[in-house]
């Protein structure tokens, strides 16, 4: 019988590094079914349909390839402005390039053939799996001296087992969150390799720690929401040298934060204009802001290897050093930057969009709610993490016998501190957790498959009977709560979400009726212009991008105001042509949910102003859209 974990769970063998053909073979084929996985679902959904008519996840998405398009047709590479969106002044986003790259360069070969936006269009739906498959590469790499061959495939199967992280790489999300995990699981993976690596072999991966600052800068390129990865990578190796003293933890770090500053110098110079070089402040995209942070970190780090190279300090000295380059860093950046400890989006957005917007995001939501739905969720993102306490508890084991300093541990440990309580504080945060999750749960499948405990059965040495029955129970447990929590769920009483099928609707847009392919100005709710503007020639007015701050005001008031006179006088002012709104959709909800006789709670009464006149709409599609066209003066003639 199983007595405790630690039964279960022998100590760790030395993983076997030959990867033979067969080996490599087995590898493939773990990494094939694991992209299989994460691409192949979202085109069997009844709803989804990718290839009918150009659908994509989400409304970033459709944002990211009007952005390609209309850089391809003849934008300033320096400029990031979405002339048709907000119209008519223009919304600047705070995307950067390198996801534009990608997917410029996916398209490149088909598009003498079939064309520029079909060629863009093929390459929105790979772009993200393309990226899982770099991730895929990079962790089995970096756990070749921490998993055996069987660990590792089981690893990548575990990779996709993670809801977010499966997600956020899935096909047709040409999405930059895939590159910014991309960045992280390398930077990782190159963590772990120069962790794990037997001391002979120290010298081939000498230059790992730079790889990984070189990778986490591209991470900050894409998105400054890296600026996690390198608080990670930071603690790791500073920990490390804090803990042992060891010279080869503090070089590691002094190549980590050199490479990644300057590779960050770069990446902006390539970014930005050279008028902005030196004097870019932005705190949402890369700028000089997030530049001179890691030439701060990277400058504190070269004082601490002088000091140590001068004398041999103990721990305290080393503690005290650290501190005072952090505080130092931290001091000059609250004097030039003060704005930056708001973080990105408390310098950069409008408080008014917090409540009224940002807080109903559904990514940025806490993890654990006040009803099942969200426990359920938050079961399967968040129950894993047990398998990696189960893994740290058997290798602090080990380390206290054998009396070593373990840094693969010190790593997926700080992966648990750092993005468990990002998780339960924003569930999106769960992507990265479950790439951390993944390495150490395989392990623990690892050690249960050797597991020789319990009664046996056949010839000697005998097979254990209760092998099976527990490697089914460490990979099914946390999934087996989310079932039985999932049948105990009470029935919902909200409504399912809707899907607004603009792909239904975008040729009726460009019947006279509607202009006839000219382009007019329509209001709708915020997260449908993009689609609108991906699908249509027209312009839009509101968009959910937190810069959009007049253009999500103006949406939200015209939609929730009681006094429709107001209403009338912006849409007049912003040039709008129709009003076009999806039925009984989230948004439409969320609207009537507000107090008072909205001109939502009208329109939905059948109590529209004069000043809209109703349009027919053919082949059923008066079901799932009601449009308006607006009065060009006050009196609604």
């Amino acid at each position: 019988m199983l007595h405790s974990m630690s039964d279960v769970i022998p100590p760790q063998p030395e993983p076997s590094v030959e990867h033979g053909p067969l080996a490599r073979w087995a590898l493939l084929a773990a990494g094939a079914i694991a992209i299989a996985i994460i691409a192949v679902p979202i085109f069997l959904a009844p709803d989804a349909r990718p290839l009918d008519r150009e659908w994509f996840v989400g409304a970033d998405t459709y944002m990211r390839m009007v952005r390609v398009q209309d850089w391809w047709a003849g934008g300033d590479w320096y400029t990031s402005v979405s002339a048709r969106s907000n119209w008519p002044m223009g919304e600047t986003l705070h995307w950067t390039r390198p996801l534009d790259i990608a997917l410029i360069a996916l398209a490149a070969p088909f598009w003498p053939f079939i064309g520029f936006h079909k060629a863009l269009f093929y390459a929105g739906l790979v772009v993200s799996p393309v990226a899982a498959t770099l991730a895929l590469w990079a962790l089995a790499w970096g756990t070749r001296y921490i998993l055996d061959v069987r660990g590792q495939v089981i690893m990548l199967l575990l990779f996709v087992f993670q809801p977010l992280t499966r997600y956020y790489f899935m096909a047709a999300r040409p999405d930059h969150h895939a590159l910014i995990l991309l960045a992280f699981t390398v930077c990782l993976a190159l963590l772990l390799r120069h962790a794990s690596a037997p001391e002979h072999h120290r010298s081939a991966i000498k230059n790992a720690p730079a790889w990984a600052g070189i990778a986490t800068a591209f991470g900050l390129w894409v998105s400054v929401e890296s600026l996690t990865t390198e608080l990670l990578a930071l603690a790791a190796l500073g920990l490390a040298w804090l803990i042992t003293g060891q010279v080869r933890w503090l070089d590691a770090l002094r190549r980590f934060t050199f490479a990644g500053a300057l590779a960050l110098v770069v990446f902006l110079a390539v970014e930005r204009p050279p008028t902005e070089w030196l004097n870019s402040e932005e705190f949402d995209r890369l700028s000089t802001v997030q530049v001179m942070l890691l030439m701060l970190i990277a400058l504190g780090v070269e004082l601490m290897w002088r000091t140590q190279a001068q004398a041999q300090i103990n721990r305290a000295v080393r503690v005290a050093l650290a501190v005072f380059a952090a505080t130092l860093a931290a001091t000059l950046m609250w004097g030039m930057y003060p704005a930056f400890f708001k973080g990105p989006f408390g310098a950069a957005m409008d408080p008014r969009l917090a409540d009224l917007w940002l807080g109903k995001i559904q990514e940025l939501q806490p993890l654990f709610g006040a009803n099942w739905k969200n426990a359920v969720e938050g079961t399967y993102i968040i129950g894993p993490i047990a398998w990696l306490a189960v893994w740290l508890l058997g290798r602090l084991k080990t380390a206290s016998a054998q009396k070593f300093f373990d840094p693969v541990a010190l790593v997926l440990l700080l992966v648990g501190l750092l993005y468990v309580p990002l998780t339960v504080y924003q569930v999106r945060w769960g992507a990265y957790l479950g790439v951390g999750v993944a390495v150490a749960w395989a392990a623990v499948v690892q050690r249960v498959l050797d597991w020789r405990g319990g009664p046996r059965i056949g010839p000697e040495p005998g097979t254990p009977v209760l092998r099976t029955p527990a490697v089914v129970g460490v990979v099914m447990a946390h999934a087996f709560v989310g079932m039985v929590l999932a049948m105990a769920q009470p029935e919902e009483t909200a409504k399912p979400a809707t899907a607004c099928k603009w792909r239904d609707l975008s040729p009726v847009l460009s019947t006279p009726p509607f202009g006839g392919g000219a382009p007019q100005v329509l209001l709708s709710h915020i997260h449908q212009g993009s689609e609108i503007l991906y699908r249509t020639p027209h312009r839009v007015i509101g968009s959910p991008y937190h810069r959009n701050t007049e253009g999500i005001l103006d949406n939200y008031t015209i939609l929730a105001t009681t006094v429709a006179d107001k209403a009338h006088e912006i849409l007049l002012r912003r040039g709008v042509d129709f009003i076009v709104l999806c039925t009984d959709s989230p948004e439409e909800r969320h609207f009537l949910k507000i107090e008072g006789d909205t001109l939502t709670r009208q329109i939905v009464d059948g109590r529209a102003p004069d000043w809209m006149q109703k349009m027919p709409l053919p082949d059923g599609l008066e079901e799932h859209f009601r449009i308006f066209r607006v009065a060009k003066d006050r009196a609604g003639s």
